[in-house]
């Protein structure tokens, strides 16, 4: 019989009225140490990407709630592919106005309820971590592509400066993880994202001031007692096959259609088109032997669906929608 010291996964965590903690970046200087994969599912990363989809119905309750993509697990999606053909819609019509001598004015509005439904629709891509802050909490941190490229970026840096894993419990001189401070300002779209390694002020005897990577140790609490705090992040959302999401999506669509006048206009034609499945690329991750933790993702710069700027309307803020997601998830 397998000891329960052996797994590696809080249990916890799979309970579906989990309540999850959330490390919020708010604006200005944000401080976490992000903590070592975790999980049967992590295959060696630290994070875990997710393709969260806002703005339909659950089949059994009528509720609104987050639904997980399935392109990360089939790579296909019903709800993807359903905004490709929205957007390819929405150009051909813009195409036909300016022909037609419409001004851009004219065109933005009678486009506006196409362009909302697809910004609602559109998948949104975040990469979740195990992450503490400095007063010891663990909790999920989700970043954006931007913040989590650079996120890397500092992480494969560290690697290189000290042959040592960032995301390491430990904090000696030759096995320590690092701080990095997690920044944000602006706001809407125009919010940007930037990651850099905390640094602390040193002075020599001789009085010489001099810059030092932050690997101060964690708390005793979190480090002796991970296995116990950190969450599997495979289990944050519960994942949906195509079938599943076609269902959903179809079952939505009048609905959706009450919100748009050119798909209530298109309703009986192909309202869910098919696609081949697309063939997985599976990359393997170059590492330095010593630090066995993997950040070299080459899916996470892979495109979720084709872009179409229709206009300037600002979605809502990732963090209000990660946490009416919570709301929903805990009810």
């Amino acid at each position: 019989m397998t000891s329960n010291s052996k797994i590696k996964i809080n249990l916890d965590s799979l309970k579906s009225r989990r309540e999850w903690k959330r490390h919020k970046v708010k604006d200005g200087h944000n401080v976490f140490r992000i903590l070592p994969p975790f999980g049967e599912a992590s295959n060696g990363y630290p994070y875990r990407k997710w393709q969260i989809i806002w703005g339909l119905a659950d089949l059994e309750t009528g509720r609104m709630r987050p639904f997980a993509s399935s392109m990360t697990s089939e790579k296909k999606c019903p709800v993807t592919e359903f905004v490709g053909e929205l957007a390819k819609k929405a150009e051909s019509i813009k195409s036909q106005l300016q022909a037609a001598g419409a001004s851009d004015d004219d065109i933005k509005n009678r486009l506006k309820d196409i362009t909302q439904l697809i910004q609602d629709l559109k998948p949104k891509t975040v990469y979740l971590y195990n992450a503490v802050d400095k007063a010891g909490e663990v909790g999920l941190l989700e970043l954006k592509s931007t913040a989590h490229k650079k996120m890397k970026t500092e992480m494969n840096q560290y690697v290189q400066d000290y042959n040592q894993d960032p995301t390491s419990l430990n904090s000696a001189d030759d096995d320590s993880g690092v701080w990095f401070d997690v920044i944000r300002s602006g706001l809407g779209r125009d919010t940007e994202y930037d990651v850099k390694k905390c640094q602390v002020r040193t002075k020599s005897a001789t009085g010489k001031v001099t810059f030092e990577d932050d690997r101060s140790p964690l708390p005793e609490a979190v480090s002796g007692n991970f296995d116990n705090l950190a969450y599997d992040l495979s289990t944050v959302y519960q994942v949906k096959s195509y079938d599943e999401l076609s269902d959903i999506l179809e079952a939505n669509m009048d609905m959706l259609a009450e919100r748009c006048a050119k798909l209530r206009q298109d309703r009986i034609s192909n309202a869910v088109p098919n696609s081949a499945p697309v063939a997985a690329v599976v990359t393997k991750a170059q590492g330095i032997a010593k630090v066995s933790t993997r950040f070299d993702d080459a899916d996470d710069d892979e495109e979720d669906v084709p872009a179409v700027v229709l206009s300037k309307s600002a979605p809502a803020a990732d963090d209000d929608f990660m946490a009416e997601a919570d709301a929903i998830l805990n009810s």
